[in-house]
């Protein structure tokens, strides 16, 4: 997989301090973020094919910023994205890991939408049904991307500790919790067709989508407050890339 050969590449640039190295490294990234923009399209999830193709972008211009940008800036942001892939690809990559956490996730949201009221069942290991209707959890399904990515940016971050793992609790746990609401309202809104019958569109594709998108920017903010050093570390990687996109370096 290209995000095993990026990340490998990513650790040796963190080492080496090679700029080619980090060039290639982020280049890689962004083409294994590019080859899923077709899945998302295929699905009609035009939110996500517009985030990977913009990803695509970023990355690929992140590259050319490990090329003529500042170095350290670069290592520090590519030392807590490769331990947010550290976090997310045992499960992307371990199908026992991936599994469990798949139906933990479908347990804790069958729960969630009992106690709710909702009388979800569960119709196999990871598919619940409401209504007549069933929906099946997979890893999306279970936050672990945002989860990661959180985790990666608080531990990776240079700074105290106890900062560091207060800024991991008001967020990773956070964005869990948020996640099994998301998935019951999903099923609800599809189960009894509260939006007609492109319910399960409307709601996961554009509700769930939108509300998911302000959760993360209420959760960046508080996470920025408690990791001052994470907000600057992100203003100086913007600084950087706009000076290799207006030719200033």
């Amino acid at each position: 997989m290209l995000i095993v050969i990026s990340s490998i590449l990513m650790l040796a640039f963190i080492v080496s301090k090679k700029r080619f190295v980090g060039f290639i490294a982020w280049l890689l990234t962004g083409f294994a973020f590019l080859q899923n923009v077709p899945y998302f399209i295929a699905i009609k999830d035009y939110f996500n094919t517009t985030v990977f193709i913009l990803a695509f972008l970023l990355f690929t211009i992140m590259g050319y910023t490990a090329l003529r940008g500042n170095l350290n800036v670069m290592i520090e942001t590519t030392r807590f994205s490769l331990l947010a892939i550290a976090f997310y690809f045992p499960f992307e990559l371990c199908e026992p890991l991936k599994i469990t956490l798949i139906k933990v996730v479908t347990d804790q949201t069958i729960a969630l939408g009992k106690l709710l009221g909702f009388e979800f069942k569960r119709l196999s290991w990871n598919e619940i049904t409401l209504n007549g209707k069933g929906v099946k959890i997979i890893l999306p399904c279970t936050g672990i991307e945002s989860m990661a990515l959180f985790a990666g940016a608080c531990l990776g971050v240079k700074a105290d500790l106890s900062r560091k793992v207060k800024a991991f609790l008001i967020s990773v746990p956070v964005i869990y919790v948020l996640n099994l609401f998301r998935n019951v309202f999903v099923l609800a809104s599809y189960g009894y067709s509260w939006f007609g019958e492109n319910s399960f569109y409307i709601a996961h594709h554009v509700i769930a989508k939108f509300l998911a998108l302000v959760s993360l920017i209420i959760i960046t903010t508080l996470v920025f407050r408690e990791l001052p050093e994470l907000e600057k570390l992100i203003v100086n990687l913007k600084v950087e890339i706009e000076k290799v996109v207006r030719n200033d370096r």
